[in-house]
């Protein structure tokens, strides 16, 4: 196969409209530097939250920017003077996720010019790092005073006076600044650190002088470390100095070199196209961001944005991060992907207590769920209580972590309280009549209509999960209850009786439909029309093996896509969620329609693409990306949906690749299947082959 090109850098050198900043995160800290990003930037701590001052559901919090620097020459000051500052350009490298931006600084007659690198830690997580290099055309000296900014963040400080924290037994410096904030849910601790080169001298507390020599340029560096209460309940501010100076022993350009070794591995699994150098553009980006926001050291789940936006469904976890998101991971990074299912054990308990005040047993798993896994739905959103295929849709995402990765003490340990905990609430959720085992009452992944009965991406999802949760049982010895076998066997799945398309739900009952324009709920009798008819049920579930024979399957596939392209027709759908597409690409080139594949592909994420950095929207009509469920989904879409792979019990290769036009071979050097890292190479039409990657 002929190599890709390089992981590309995204750069831009002009930051007027239309310019999006770029969010530099690992799973743990984002921070989202602004075209100065010696300024004041947006800045998030996974675990750092607060009570949403309306509606009083947890809400991920701003925290105060660690980076923020002052310069200062002959009495004049950078940030006194914003037109002192002029921007030259701005540069993203994905493959090592670092940030540089080069600008000016204009005081009098003096000029410097900057280069600022920040790049957030993947070896020290709770580290963001930051270098100023100084040059000038003659010798100079200037002043620099570091900063930690917290206009605008959630909480208050809770350490007072802050001077007693830096200073050690012996007077020697402990940091630059430390600084504790907290809310009414959480605290946060920040310390930094300001590098000690020959060069620099401290004046003061976060104050400096640093000579700048005409054939030398100075170097002026910061570390700075977070540290939520999630990970140190007591002190979290003592804790951040002790990781701060962690990071100071090691030395800044070991970090450096440390998070380029990281991402360097994660880079074995770039999957390589031969085909489109737009989507291989597109996939590089999606590998990137994907891998920006998942950690093996996260404790608090994946919400949707990530990192990059504290409003945006307020930093909460939701069906996602296990249907959307988990398997890149599982193919790609094990240990972030158990990091995914051990938030989803450790929320076993609050799921449990839901599905006690409903009425069920095992466990109901929240449709947005807190760090700590409890309910976090604003309550007047009907998705908290209508909306509930997450529960077997963490099922499956266990299900398949235990087939791709796990081994027999985790199935004993995490898989198996998960699926049986889902499967007795399944059990309990629906009843048997005449026509099988039916569950009403339901809201589907479209949310604009509720109140289904046997609404089938629940069903299927539950036959799943309960045939996840019967093998479980029987790999670990046991005998599974007489009833899980019997619902799987007779679960209602409306299907049209001529045509064999499977419909998305009983099409004769009455459902509530959204009126968009009234902001309500109405009553309606469902039927196939545009206002009350959902597509996707199966495309969703394609890649992760769907339980419907290949004719119901393709008869389904061609009906619904009529009615696709009919919506289209009316003007309908031009605003959808960028993750529905790439399952409808697959589908379309495992039906042999790869020109609509191509195009589908393309639309899925084209239109969500923000410059310059390529942070993807959730929809076209949005102005600020950071979706990372777009990525995700993409990402898997290739990975399963193209290649015919399927992560289960059986041999992986289920069926012929089916490609996009255009696209002709697949390749990534490195996936884990069955624990094992395994080299992937596909061509089009072909089964997958798959032979062992060394490590």
């Amino acid at each position: 196969m002929k190599e890709p090109a390089p992981v590309p850098t995204l750069a831009c050198t002009r930051f007027d409209q239309g310019y999006t900043p770029t969010c530099l995160s690992n799973g743990l800290i984002g921070v989202t530097p602004g075209p100065n990003p010696l300024l004041q930037g947006k800045t998030l701590v996974s675990g750092y939250v607060f009570s949403h001052p309306l509606y009083g559901f947890e809400n991920l919090a701003l925290a105060p920017y660690p980076l923020g620097l002052d310069l200062c020459c002959q009495g004049r000051r950078m940030r006194a003077e914003p037109g002192s500052v002029t921007f030259h350009s701005q540069a993203l490298s994905m493959e090592n996720g670092e940030l540089l931006t080069r600008m000016s600084f204009t005081a009098g007659s003096e000029r410097f010019e900057l280069e600022v690198l920040q790049f957030v830690s993947r070896s020290v997580p709770c580290l963001v790092c930051q270098e100023v290099r100084i040059s000038t055309d003659a010798n100079r000296e200037l002043e620099v005073t570091t900063s930690i900014d917290a206009e605008g963040s959630s909480g208050a400080p809770f350490t007072g006076d802050t001077d007693r924290f830096t200073r050690g037994w012996y007077q020697e410096d402990l940091a630059d600044r430390c600084v504790g904030y907290a809310t009414d849910r959480s605290r946060l601790g920040i310390a930094t650190i300001a590098a000690r080169g020959p060069e620099v001298t401290r004046k003061g507390p976060g104050a400096y002088s640093v000579r700048v020599s005409r054939n030398a340029p100075a170097f002026f560096r910061v570390l700075a470390a977070l540290v939520p209460d999630l990970y140190s309940e007591t002190d979290p501010h003592l804790d951040a100095i002790r990781l701060a100076r962690w990071g100071e022993m090691l030395g800044f350009q070991t970090l450096r070199n440390d998070n380029r070794e990281a991402w360097k591995d994660l880079w074995r699994s770039r999957i390589k196209i031969e085909g489109s150098q737009d989507d291989q553009r597109a996939m590089d980006t999606a590998f990137y961001y994907y891998h920006s926001n998942i950690h093996p050291s996260s404790r608090a789940g994946m919400p949707p944005f990530g990192l990059a936006h504290h409003d945006k469904y307020f930093g909460h976890n939701f069906w996602d991060m296990d249907l959307w998101m988990l398997i890149p991971a599982l193919l790609t990074a094990p240990h972030s992907a158990r990091a995914i299912e051990e938030y989803r054990l450790r929320g076993l308990d609050a799921a449990q207590r839901k599905a006690w005040l409903f009425g069920y047993r095992g466990a109901q798993y929240p449709w947005e769920a807190s760090v700590a896994g409890w309910e976090a739905t604003p309550s007047c959103c009907p998705t908290g209580w209508a909306e509930q295929h997450v529960t077997p849709g963490i099922a499956i995402g266990a299900w398949e972590y235990q087939c791709a990765l796990g081994d027999r003490e985790t199935m004993r340990s995490l898989t198996w309280p998960i699926v049986k905990n889902a499967a007795e609430w399944i059990e309990s959720r629906g009843r048997f009549t005449d026509r099988g085992f039916e569950i009403g009452h339901m809201m589907g992944p479209d949310e604009g209509i509720t109140n289904l009965s046997n609404q089938t991406y629940f069903n299927l999802l539950s036959k799943m999960a309960l045939s996840a949760a019967i093998a479980c049982c029987r790999s670990l010895g046991m005998t599974p209850p007489q009833a899980w076998p019997r619902i799987c066997k007779h679960m209602v799945i409306p299907r049209d009786r001529d045509s064999g398309v499977v419909l998305p739900f009983d099409l004769q009952n009455t459902v509530r439909v959204f009126n968009p324009e009234l902001r309500v709920f109405e009553e309606k009798v469902a039927s196939e029309s545009r206002e009350t008819y959902s597509l996707g049920n199966l495309h969703f579930l394609f890649i992760h093996g769907c339980p419907v024979d290949e004719r119901s399957f393709r008869a389904t596939y061609f009906h619904e896509e009529k009615l696709r392209l009919a919506r289209l027709a009316a003007g309908e759908m031009a605003d959808m969620a960028g993750f529905v597409f790439p399952p409808y690409s697959a589908c379309a080139a495992f039906c042999g329609e790869r020109k609509k594949s191509a195009e589908l592909f393309v639309n899925a994420w084209k239109p969500y693409w923000t410059e310059p950095f390529g942070m993807t929207r959730e929809c076209p009509s949005h102005s600020y990306g950071g979706f990372v469920t777009n990525y995700g989904s993409l990402l898997q879409g290739v990975l399963l949906g193209f290649t015919g792979l399927r992560i289960g019990q059986a041999d992986p290769v289920r069926y012929a690749a089916a490609f996009p036009e255009g696209w002709e071979r697949i390749a990534v050097d490195r996936i884990w299947l069955r624990g094992r890292p395994m080299r992937m190479s596909v061509e089009h039409g072909r089964r997958a082959v798959l032979a062992p990657a060394g490590e």
